[in-house]
């Protein structure tokens, strides 16, 4: 019997070893599981700040949602209703315990759980960052490539004016072109974001997708011209490779690194809720719900908001790295080391 209970100990204690020795030997998971990590401070640390700033904000959300006509007896009893009489700590400790349940609570508007009305937005708001990315990047990428490889042509200049263009022009301004040329004058299409109408999609994910693929075609640009000069291209090329073989096999993985980059900051920005392109084209997103909510304000909906952010911001900054690893040799090295 006692051996029986010496070996059942040991095997208790020796599953926390064996789980180090599984990550020790699969640096992909260590890393992973380390990035995870500190997502969780990087969270815990913006919602206290963002809560500190809300506390100490002089609006006042009784006053905001009931009106200036409001009792005081009124407004003490909304504060009472929603804790906003405590104590900055206490309400700092309910909030934090609220982040690790994924419990954010109701809004003060509407009395609404914050968690249903994120999930709810969350789909269109999706589908609006894939349409822009996929529009930005088919056109972007190409074209940079295609650009660096042709430098200081006719085609360089007139696309890097193109883009340059693009970077310049606010996103409302465009969308407002696009509804009064495209829905308003011509009719071909709806003015407004309609679920049951996918062509209603198609402006805003244009507007959204022309300033990305500026972003991303001059940077793709400069990174392809980087690239062409470095010295491993004069060997292919000695070695009888094609042009094509060497851009495809040689410059475009290399020169990609920087763009994922790019591709990966703008992505998360979006998948956060392009707030201006969603009011433009009523678009009941997460970014529209965020700047709604931050007027009253409404703390439980903007803590939400902000936590949702910065855990897909986080989420796609460890994809991105993930990417280098696929694209470049050496970071898959650094991995194992």
């Amino acid at each position: 019997m006692t051996n029986r209970k010496g070996f059942i100990t040991a095997m208790i204690l020796a599953w926390p070893m064996l789980g180090l020795m599984m990550l020790y030997r699969l640096p992909l998971l260590r890393y992973i599981i380390e990035r995870l990590f500190q997502m969780v401070f990087v969270i815990l640390g913006v919602t206290t700040i963002v809560f500190t700033l809300l506390y100490f904000s002089p609006s006042e959300p009784a006053v905001n949602i009931l009106g200036v006509q409001a009792t005081p007896q009124q407004i003490d009893n909304f504060n009472l209703l929603h804790g906003l009489n405590d104590s900055y700590w206490l309400q700092l400790a309910r909030t934090l315990k609220g982040v690790a349940t994924f419990d954010f609570g109701y809004t003060y508007v509407g009395n609404e759980f914050v968690i249903d009305a994120l999930v709810r937005r969350f789909p269109v708001t999706l589908q609006l960052t894939f349409f822009s990315l996929g529009i930005a990047l088919a056109i972007a990428i190409p074209a940079g490539i295609y650009a660096a490889v042709k430098a200081n042509s006719l085609f360089d200049q007139f696309f890097m004016f193109l883009a340059l263009i693009g970077l310049s022009i606010p996103t409302f301004w465009l969308g407002l072109i696009f509804i009064f040329n495209f829905a308003i004058e011509n009719r071909w299409l709806p003015a407004t974001y309609n679920p049951s109408n996918p062509w209603s999609l198609l402006m805003p994910a244009v507007v959204l997708g022309t300033s990305l693929a500026a972003a991303v075609a001059r940077m793709t640009r400069g990174s392809t011209l980087e690239v062409i000069h470095e010295d491993y291209l004069l060997t292919a090329r000695s070695k009888g490779l094609s042009n094509w073989r060497i851009i495809w096999r040689h410059i475009i993985p290399n020169a990609l690194i920087p763009v994922v980059t790019v591709i990966g900051l703008q992505f998360g920005g979006m998948l956060g809720g392009s707030a201006v392109t969603e009011q433009v084209f009523n678009i009941n997103g997460v970014g529209s719900y965020i700047v709604e909510k931050q007027f009253v304000p409404d703390i439980p909906a903007v803590l939400g908001g902000v936590i949702y952010i910065a855990i897909i911001v986080s989420i796609v900054n460890l994809i991105v790295d993930l990417l280098y690893a696929v694209l470049d040799p050496r970071i898959r090295t650094s991995l194992k080391a």
